[in-house]
């Protein structure tokens, strides 16, 4: 074999192996558009879903939303694999979920927005109005019951010992002068309990689903900043281009102005991931 064929023989391998990485990584971007994905979340969440989901659609993506009666079991859900994203929960309630369940979940960035719980009655009007001995609901999960403690002591209606590390719990309360019976229960439940209740601690977005006004609190928490919401996925997938595809459609101002329609005062959208304290 002369030396001409050589090489052209050697140039023709050459171009062969570096075409294989083009050809493979074509072929996962075309994987990932043809792949249905699957979004799980409530009700509530499925509004920004489907706001979302115009965006993703542009981008080629296909998704299949599936309704879940609670966040525990959306995030369930993702862990598992039965979905690809859980929509609807904020970064604190993850990680307590991961801690608890050995869950293998993270939030994608960039960030979207985030919610607040408030201090809602609808018997009285200020927290000076509650008698002794009144009843307060209380959501019952680790990070939402931490904020809402956070919230009764803000108020004056109880204080909590000094605590370094960890949530606060119903056993950290060293003072109650009103002698308030706070009751836990599930995080959706807290909004129904208004009707027997003197008050409850109730996120934004169930007021908002129970057709009441999320605004009309009578004190609201200062840490939901720093409860960022937004899609979240199985680690292995936090980084892939469809995640963070998904995630930037929060970003785009026709989708932030169709949430805030169906949503009313109920999220604030970041302008960047920095406003988090992390």
């Amino acid at each position: 074999m002369n030396k001409t064929k050589l090489k052209k023989m050697i140039l023709a391998i050459l171009s062969i192996v570096l075409c294989l990485p083009l050809v493979a990584c074509s072929n996962d971007k075309k994987e990932s558009k043809d792949k249905v994905i699957k979004v799980g979340g409530t009700e509530i969440s499925q509004i920004s879903y489907e706001a979302m989901n115009k965006e993703f659609e542009k981008m080629g993506y296909k998704t299949e939303f599936i309704c879940f009666d609670s966040n525990p079991v959306v995030l369930e859900a993702c862990n598992n694999g039965d979905v690809d994203i859980a929509l609807g929960q904020h970064i604190k309630f993850v990680k307590s979920f991961d801690e608890n369940n050995n869950g293998d979940l993270e939030m994608v960035k960039p960030y979207g927005y985030y919610t607040g719980i408030g201090l809602y009655s609808e018997k009285y009007d200020s927290v000076e109005q509650f008698p002794n001995g009144a009843t307060i609901a209380i959501m019952n999960d680790a990070m939402n019951m931490d904020i809402g403690l956070r919230v009764l002591q803000k108020s004056g209606l109880i204080k909590l010992s000094n605590k370094d590390t960890g949530a606060y719990t119903i056993a950290d309360i060293i003072e109650n002068p009103k002698k308030v019976n706070i009751v836990d229960m599930e995080q959706a439940q807290t909004v129904r309990s208004l009707e027997d209740m003197d008050g409850a601690l109730v996120f934004f977005t169930h007021m908002n689903n129970a057709g009441k006004d999320p605004k009309s609190y009578i004190i609201r928490d200062e840490e939901s900043i720093n409860c960022p919401m937004g899609p979240i996925v199985k680690k292995e997938n936090a980084k892939t281009k469809w995640a963070k595809d998904f995630a930037s459609c929060l970003k785009v101002e026709s989708v932030q102005k169709e949430i805030d329609g169906e949503l009313p005062g109920v999220f604030t959208f970041y302008k960047d991931d920095s406003e988090v304290k992390e």
